[in-house]
């Protein structure tokens, strides 16, 4: 009996982990398109002012060069927030399905037919639930 609820312990867990990741990566897929989306637009509208209010004060090449150096640091900004955060409750579960996957090869007393029917079947469940659905 200790085995099947490891095996649902360990088989839960997966499910929990595999929702949290494709949720998270998700969020951060659709935010950094939108985010790129209005950055283009305002940057091609603030380049174009910036440009031409510098081109007035310090010549085509220097406003040029600034404009260039602003896109860099706009660029620079994005990539930082479009970074990856940790899911404490993902890595919860991640821990929780190797605690359960390791206690299932300790010995124990059941006769080891069935401990290998049990894994197995444990193995072909945690498999089923890594598969996208159709």
């Amino acid at each position: 009996m200790r085995m099947l609820r490891l095996l649902s312990m360990a088989a839960q867990a997966e499910g929990i982990l595999l929702r949290r990741q494709s949720a998270n990566m998700g969020r951060s897929a659709v935010l950094g398109l939108l985010a790129a989306g209005f950055g283009v637009t305002m940057l091609a509208l603030l380049q174009l002012a910036a440009w031409l209010w510098l081109e007035e004060r310090q010549g085509a090449i220097q406003a040029t060069l600034l404009i260039a150096l602003g896109d860099g640091l706009v660029a620079l900004v994005l990539l930082l927030l479009a970074r990856g955060r940790t899911d404490p409750v993902a890595e919860e579960a991640l821990r929780l399905r190797s605690q359960s996957l390791s206690l299932l090869t300790t010995p124990s007393a059941i006769r080891p037919e069935w401990e290998k029917l049990a894994l197995d079947v444990g193995l072909l469940l945690i498999e089923r639930l890594r598969r996208p659905k159709p």
